[in-house]
């Protein structure tokens, strides 16, 4: 199905009965991201699962978004759906899109269950830094003729560094997905943590090395009423890799009454 917002089309899923639970896939993925989850918890609740706009079913924004931006489309697609008060799922970038909404409008969910959330900003190392720097320094200089001259006397081809630098899916990205991915990496959403007001959950893979475990115990730190659980070997995607340990833990924490 899909739902229509602005010039934005959002592709969607719904299964099952019950309280709805929102699915929030992280970066580069889709509804079905989330599908072993989302199969087994429509045995107790309604699942929404959602394409974020420029991932699977759903369209292309047609320039570089923000989180925000992001935020304002699930925003329309809760109030339209009725949804107001659902629980949601979130993994990866889903979290980031749900700790800006739920800092500023906390009636939106009732319980919230991250898990390898992103939204922290990293920690930075020297060799970081010195990457970051340089690839700038280059392609800066690589515009003009004089730059280009000046890589050369050192034996270095300055155009080819540039075209060379970064992964092969960010070069796959239409420049203002590039752009898009951008300001979402370097938009730190720490101080929106002590803001959440609602139950949360933290779910966290031992091995995570792309939202390390450090991030998941301070999320527990700031937000005030989180519980860390650790899924021991797990990585990025700890939810599929412990499917059943992360659905007990799941569906227990949606279905106690004391966490209401």
């Amino acid at each position: 199905m899909v739902f229509s917002v602005g010039d934005t089309e959002l592709y969607y899923k719904v299964m099952g009965q019950g309280s709805p639970v929102l699915m929030l896939h992280g970066w580069g993925g889709c509804a079905d991201s989330f599908a072993p989850v989302s199969l087994r918890l429509a045995n107790l609740f309604t699942v929404y699962a959602i394409d974020f706009p420029g991932h699977g079913q759903s369209s292309m924004p047609q320039r570089p978004w923000k989180v925000q931006d992001y935020a304002g489309v699930v925003r329309a697609f809760i109030k339209e759906m009725g949804l107001e008060g659902c629980y949601v799922v979130a993994h990866s970038f889903g979290c980031r899109v749900t700790l800006k909404l739920a800092s500023k409008e906390p009636h939106l969910f009732s319980k919230i269950i991250f898990t390898g959330g992103a939204g922290i900003r990293p920690k930075r190392t020297f060799a970081y830094y010195r990457r970051t720097y340089s690839y700038k320094l280059a392609k800066r200089l690589a515009k003009h003729k004089w730059g280009v001259g000046l890589y050369r006397l050192f034996g270095v081809d300055v155009k080819k560094r540039v075209e060379n630098a970064g992964s092969p899916e960010y070069k796959a990205l239409p420049e203002h997905m590039r752009r898009t991915f951008s300001n979402i990496v370097n938009e730190d959403l720490t101080p929106c943590l002590e803001k959440i007001k609602v139950p949360t959950l933290l779910i966290w893979g031992t091995e995570d090395t792309e939202t390390p475990l450090w991030m998941g115990e301070m999320m527990e730190k700031k937000i005030p009423d989180a519980g860390l659980v650790k899924l021991e070997g797990g990585t990025h995607f700890a939810y599929l890799e412990h499917l059943e340990q992360f659905l007990a833990v799941v569906i227990y924490f949606l279905t106690s009454e004391e966490n209401t």
